[in-house]
């Protein structure tokens, strides 16, 4: 498999984003009274400035609104039902904001309806109500996605070409990749994803990942859940972000091209339309540093876990004493490393280029031999937060801590917290075996002080 980076020249062809301000979504039953028509008699204002950007703080400020500046517009129609908090699959802040969405005002009058910025999926909404950027997302209601699949306004070959554009995997035969048979069965699939989980675009079709959090992603030698590219400084990061708000689309995989005319050559910024909604456009090198800036600033809120002092270090002496530290080797609580996938044999030369702590732990494989972000491994998590974490093991599966450390999940017959797909009851959930044959009360206090750090 050949796999080709768009040019530079490409790259620079494409126009820049121009950041404007952006207002809040409500559920409707939180819409305050006369709201959308007051939208419309603002005028467009222009929120990104580098000019004056000078302190630290400056930039942070700045990068948080690139932030929560959403790369997929779409013209806003009174006629589409407004998502509604009754019926959401997402958490819901105190004030009621669809904090997946934001409004964007574009030209006098005109409302467009903006998603897919960073902020979108890595929010997260606490049970207190407090809402903490860069978490680990838990806010987009699938719902009303759904609900416009099955309802035709989403035709189905226009889903299906965006799923191929999505999830092709050029490397596996047609014949050998999942594919929704109808509207009703991707619709199905959506609602089966529970919140802190996405079908991003490059993973395998029903292979959904967690959405990582960005906490502390300073410290991490390696972006995405397969060390899909190497982390040693705001460059790196800046080019990640360019990457994955679009530019991925662009990259060539043996000649299959997901953002490409007839998914095979390059288009130009004007003949693009990407069934999701991505705008054919490029962040300026001053959005994406103040984004770096912005991203490396995030920190965690207040942790709401209370345990006696005597039941924190019994449970770090577990985690020592049953090896938890060698791959989750603190103050970072992972060892920044990457861990092979069963079924791969890391090649000679990669020892010399990356850092691999040969152990592979078995858990399910297919989002790195058979995704377009595969890379063969696994990066180490940290454990850092893990409080606030709903999804663990790499398509979600387990929702908790408790179900990490649970025996019985190794059977047939277990019910996972998390995601199992549409039409599964029952599921094992193998690998990572570590920690399973401790005692209840060595779980118990292992557990304790794992929700502390």
């Amino acid at each position: 498999m050949k796999v080709t980076y768009a040019p530079q020249s490409f790259y620079d062809s494409l126009p820049e984003h121009v950041i404007y301000k952006t207002y809040p979504v409500y559920y409707r039953e939180f819409e305050p009274a006369g709201y959308i028509d007051s939208l419309r008699k603002l005028k467009p204002e222009v929120a990104f400035n580098p000019d004056g950007l000078q302190t630290e703080e400056d930039w942070i400020k700045a990068g948080e609104l690139v932030f929560n500046w959403p790369a997929a517009l779409s013209p806003f129609n009174d006629k589409v039902p407004r998502p509604e908090a009754k019926s959401s699959s997402g958490k819901i802040p105190k004030d009621g904001a669809y904090l997946f969405n934001r409004y964007v005002l574009l030209a006098d009058g005109k409302i467009m309806v903006g998603s897919l910025s960073c902020a979108s999926c890595h929010t997260k909404v606490l049970e207190s109500g407090e809402v903490v950027p860069g978490a680990q997302g838990n806010v987009f209601n699938n719902v009303g996605f759904a609900a416009a699949i099955n309802s035709g306004r989403i035709p189905f070959p226009f889903l299906l070409d965006g799923v191929d554009r999505l999830n092709n995997v050029p490397w596996v035969k047609p014949a050998d990749q999942i594919r929704p048979a109808n509207a009703k069965e991707f619709a199905d699939y959506l609602l089966s994803v529970p919140a802190g989980i996405s079908d991003r675009q490059g993973v395998a079709y029903r292979y959904p990942i967690p959405v990582p959090s960005l906490i502390g992603v300073k410290d991490i030698r390696y972006f995405d859940r397969t060390g899909l590219m190497k982390h040693d400084g705001p460059g790196d990061l800046m080019r990640y972000a360019a990457f994955n708000q679009g530019m991925d689309m662009f990259t060539s995989y043996d000649g299959f091209i997901p953002g490409g005319k007839d998914k095979k050559t390059l288009p130009l910024p004007t003949e693009w339309n990407h069934p999701f909604g991505y705008a054919a456009k490029r962040y300026s090198d001053a959005q994406l540093y103040a984004l770096a800036k912005y991203i490396y600033s995030l920190k965690a809120p207040k942790n709401p876990n209370k345990f006696s002092k005597e039941m924190i270090e019994r449970g770090e002496k577990v985690f020592k004493k049953a090896g938890c530290v060698s791959c989750h080797t603190p103050p970072l609580y992972t060892n920044n490393k990457l861990t092979p996938a069963n079924g791969f044999e890391p090649p000679k030369d990669h020892y010399e280029k990356y850092d691999i702590f040969n152990v592979s732990v078995e858990t399910d494989s297919v989002s790195t031999l058979y995704s377009r972000r595969g890379t063969g491994y696994y990066k180490v998590p940290s454990l850092r937060n893990a409080w606030m974490q709903s999804a663990f093991f790499h398509n979600g599966n387990l929702a908790s801590l408790e179900e990490v450390l649970d025996a019985k999940r190794l059977r047939s017959d277990y019910v996972p917290g998390g995601f199992k797909g549409p039409n599964v009851k029952t599921m094992a959930v193998k690998g990572h075996p570590f920690g399973l044959d401790l005692t209840e009360s060595d779980k118990e206090a292992l557990i304790s002080f794992l929700k502390t750090l």
